[in-house]
């Protein structure tokens, strides 16, 4: 079941308020994935086409993260690995009551799916409000998409493929 927009602004707006954090452009990951009781450790077994990896445990009915964290691909850059680590909280927050869901995976072929979990990630490191702003300002002063997708992969310190995950979930035409 995919969850609305406004399921989805909500439900990021929730992370961000028990994080502790304010709109802004660059969101503190370390609070975010404290906020959802994870830790986060670089990987360097991954495979180059793995971003990150979640396991999840599930101990008599009760998910214990205590010995769980993300595992992020210490090869990708360093707004991939930001990603990639929110990316995982959202899909352990969405669906760690989900029988049967015990491990994810991001890989580099699924960036194109638009999942929950990806709308959610775009979500909390994209406010809606800046990233609108920001977009309109940055299509009027360079009204090249691949130009504008720099700028506001920079500015809210993520990769491209997330700017226009965000920009298509908010109905902008890149």
């Amino acid at each position: 079941m995919e969850l609305s927009h406004i399921e989805i602004q909500n439900l990021a707006e929730e992370i961000l308020l028990k994080a502790d954090i304010e709109p802004c452009y660059k969101p503190s990951v370390t609070k975010i994935v404290a906020a959802a009781g994870l830790r986060v450790a670089p990987a360097l077994n991954l495979a180059p086409s793995v971003y990150s990896r979640l396991k999840i445990t599930n101990r008599d009915g009760e998910f214990d993260t205590s010995l769980e964290s993300i595992a992020v691909n210490a090869s990708k850059d360093a707004k991939e690995q930001r990603f990639a680590t929110v990316y995982q909280v959202a899909f352990y927050l969405l669906f760690k009551d989900v029988d049967g869901i015990h491990e994810s995976y991001l890989n580099s072929m699924d960036i194109d799916v638009h999942s929950d979990a990806m709308r959610l990630a775009c979500a909390i490191l994209m406010n809606e409000e800046l990233f609108v702003e920001k977009f309109h300002k940055a299509l009027k002063g360079i009204p090249n998409l691949v130009a504008v997708t720099k700028n506001l992969a920079t500015a809210f310190f993520v990769p491209p493929f997330a700017v226009k995950h965000r920009a298509q979930d908010l109905n902008l035409n890149m």
